[in-house]
């Protein structure tokens, strides 16, 4: 959840949340409270040690993220815009990135627009914890609205 704070200055300057992913694209979400129960359980586990397991606490689309923030922040009408990754790129650049950091926060980005990022987490999509988007969405409206 916390890498959705970066959008705040956008939200704040430009009234939206936009990257090269965004509208009906699907982010899986997870909390720092969900990551340490699995964690906890992980550690006292004696079989199956070398298996990879995900965590999630939620699953949404990012026109349902922006919604659910949106709400949270006074701003019912929020969007998550996808915008084309030559224009991220730029704006990347312009604000301080060096190319080839930038040119990797373009294709991870791309990466969770077409699904390539996900497919393996949607064969072994886990049990999600217990922290979901609403909860989240109230620590991130008041971080929001301290700054």
């Amino acid at each position: 959840y916390y890498n959705l704070l970066a959008f705040n200055p956008m939200i704040k300057a430009a009234g939206f949340i936009g990257a090269v992913y965004g509208d009906a694209d699907r982010l899986a979400m997870v909390s720092p409270k969900d990551i340490a129960v699995a964690i906890a359980h992980e550690l006292v586990k004696t079989e199956n040690t070398r298996q990879t397991r995900y965590v999630g606490s939620d699953d949404r689309t990012c026109n349902e993220v922006a919604s659910v923030i949106g709400l949270a922040i006074g701003k019912p009408d929020l969007k998550w815009l996808t915008l084309p990754k030559e224009d991220v790129r730029n704006n990347l650049i312009k604000n301080g990135l060096s190319e080839e950091y930038a040119d990797k926060l373009v294709e991870l980005s791309e990466a969770i627009h077409t699904g390539k990022l996900r497919e393996d987490y949607d064969l072994h999509v886990p049990e999600l914890g217990k922290v979901k988007l609403e909860e989240y969405a109230e620590e991130f409206a008041q971080i929001f609205n301290a700054k």
